[in-house]
C-alpha cells in the first residue's frame, strides 16, 4: 500500500494473532505476530474490537468514523488507533511491509534454522535439556509396551509444549531407542496460514544437543519435482513453527547424527469446503507424486526412512471459538471421537480419515490431520503397509480458561 492508501483505509495485516485476555479484573485484547515480525504484543482496550474488524482496507477512515459516531468515537481516536498498530507493526503498511522483508531475508541468509524454544519450551543448556529428556524416556510406561518385532516406520508424535505433553513425548520417542535409520522425514503443522500447501526449508536446525544437518539432496529432490519457487516461497514459516522442532531435541539426544528431511503441512480448509478429495487439486497431487518418488528412490537404494510426524489433535473449548463451556461429560464425547480418528490411522485408512474430518467439518479443529493424510497417502502410494501400536493418548484440559487440546503417541511398524 501507498502511504495515503494505508492511511485512509487503515487494514489490519497478515497473519496476526488475537486473544481476549482478562488483566487486573480489565479485559483486554492483546495482538502478537506469530511470525516474530513484531517482536511485542500490543495490549488494547476490548472496546476497540468492534472498531478493529472493520480495519480491513475495504472502508474509509470516515466511514468506520460514521459507523461508530453513536458511541462517540471520533476521527481523531482513529488516526490514533493508526499509527499505534503502525508503530507496532500491526496494520498493512510500508512499515510494517519493510519489517517483514527485512526479517524475511535475514532468515533466508541463515545457514541453519535457530533453536527458537530453547530457553523458552526446553533449556537451552545442553546437560539441562538432556537430563530432562532422559527423565521422560526413562520414566515411560511405554517400556512395558510390546510393539511388533519389526522395523519402525514412522512415529507419531505430540507437539503440545513439554508441560502438558512431556509424558506423551517420552512414551513415543523411547521407541525409537531400539531402532536406526538413515533418514528421518519431519512432518509437522504449518500453524500460520499460506496460500501455499507445503513449505520446504534447506537450513540445518540447530538445537542445545548440536546441529540436526538436513539432508539437502533429498530436498532438492523433492523441490525440483514440485517446483522450486513454490516449495521454498514461504519457508520463513519454518522460523517459528514449534511442530517439527520439538521433535529436534529427542531425535537429537537418541541419536548421534541424525539426518533430517524438514516438510511443514499447511491447511486443508479448501478441500473440505469444496468437497472434494485432495488428489484433485494440482497443489496436493504435484507434491505427493514428488514426495513419493524422492522417497521410492531413496528406498531403493537400501536407506532406511523414518516418518516423523509433529501432530495435535482436537482443540476445542471457548479459548479456541467454541460457545459451550469444557465439562467432563463433553470430553468424554472429544475422545470417543478422537479415538475414531486414531482408529482410521491405525488401519491405513486415508478414506475413513478424510470421512471422519469432512462429516463434521473439522468441528474439533484436529490440527494434524493434513500431515496424517499426507503420510497415509504417502505409504500407500510406497505400498508400504504397516501395523500401528498405539503408546498413548491424552487430553490437556484447563476447565479454568476453556482451553482443551488432545494428543497421542503412535508407533507405524512394517507387517
Amino acid at each position: 500500500m501507498t502511504d495515503k492508501d494505508y492511511r485512509s483505509f487503515p487494514a489490519l495485516r497478515w497473519p496476526l494473532d488475537v486473544q481476549h485476555q482478562e488483566v487486573n479484573s480489565q479485559k483486554i485484547l492483546v495482538l502478537s505476530c506469530p511470525l516474530g515480525i513484531a517482536e511485542q504484543p500490543l495490549g488494547l482496550h476490548a472496546a476497540t474490537a468492534p472498531l478493529l474488524q472493520n480495519f480491513t482496507g475495504k472502508l474509509s477512515i470516515d466511514e468506520i468514523q460514521r459507523r461508530f459516531n453513536p458511541q462517540g468515537c471520533t476521527r481523531e481516536l482513529i488516526e490514533e488507533l493508526i499509527e499505534l498498530l503502525d508503530k507496532h507493526l500491526f496494520l498493512d503498511s510500508p512499515r510494517y511491509s519493510a519489517a517483514a522483508e527485512r526479517v524475511r531475508l535475514e532468515f533466508l541468509n541463515l545457514p541453519q534454522r535457530p533453536a527458537f524454544l530453547a530457553g523458552l519450551g526446553y533449556s537451552a543448556a545442553p546437560t539441562a535439556l538432556a537430563a530432562e529428556l532422559e527423565q521422560l524416556l526413562v520414566t515411560s510406561p511405554a517400556l512395558a509396551i510390546q510393539p511388533p518385532q519389526s522395523s519402525l516406520l514412522g512415529l507419531v508424535s505430540p507437539h503440545i509444549d513439554y508441560r502438558r505433553g512431556g509424558a506423551c513425548y517420552g512414551i513415543t520417542w523411547n521407541q525409537l531407542r531400539a531402532h536406526s535409520h538413515d533418514l528421518y522425514l519431519l512432518m509437522g503443522t504449518s500453524h500460520q496460514y499460506s496460500e501455499l500447501m507445503f513449505h520446504l526449508t534447506r537450513k540445518d536446525f540447530a538445537s542445545p544437543l548440536g546441529v540436526l544437518p538436513t539432508d539437502r539432496t533429498f530436498m532438492e529432490q523433492v523441490a525440483g519435482r514440485y517446483g522450486l519457487v513454490r516449495s521454498f516461497a514461504d519457508e520463513l514459516l519454518h522460523r517459528r513453527e514449534h511442530s517439527l522442532e520439538l521433535q529436534i531435541p529427542f531425535l537429537r539426544h537418541l541419536k548421534n547424527t541424525p539426518t533430517i528431511a524438514p516438510i511443514l503441512v499447511g491447511s486443508f480448509y479448501q478441500m473440505l469446503t469444496s468437497g472434494k478429495a485432495p488428489h484433485e487439486f494440482a497443489m496436493y497431487e504435484d507434491f505427493i507424486s514428488s514426495l513419493t518418488e524422492a522417497c521410492r528412490e531413496r528406498l531403493e537404494t537400501g536407506s532406511r526412512i523414518c516418518v516423523v510426524a509433529g501432530v495435535d489433535m482436537a482443540h476445542v473449548g471457548p479459548h479456541f471459538g467454541d460457545i459451550e463451556a469444557l465439562t467432563p461429560g463433553y470430553m468424554q464425547q472429544v475422545e470417543v471421537r478422537d479415538r475414531a480418528y486414531l482408529e482410521a490411522i491405525k488401519a491405513q485408512d486415508k478414506k475413513a480419515l478424510w470421512q471422519h474430518i469432512a462429516e463434521d467439518s473439522d468441528a474439533r479443529r484436529i490440527c494434524g490431520f493434513p500431515t496424517m493424510y499426507t503420510i497415509l497417502d504417502l505409504f500407500e502410494r510406497l505400498q508400504l503397509q504397516y501395523t500401528a501400536t498405539l503408546y498413548d493418548y491424552r487430553q490437556a484440559v484447563d476447565y479454568s480458561t476453556g482451553c482443551a487440546v488432545t494428543f497421542a503417541g503412535m508407533g507405524l511398524y512394517s507387517k
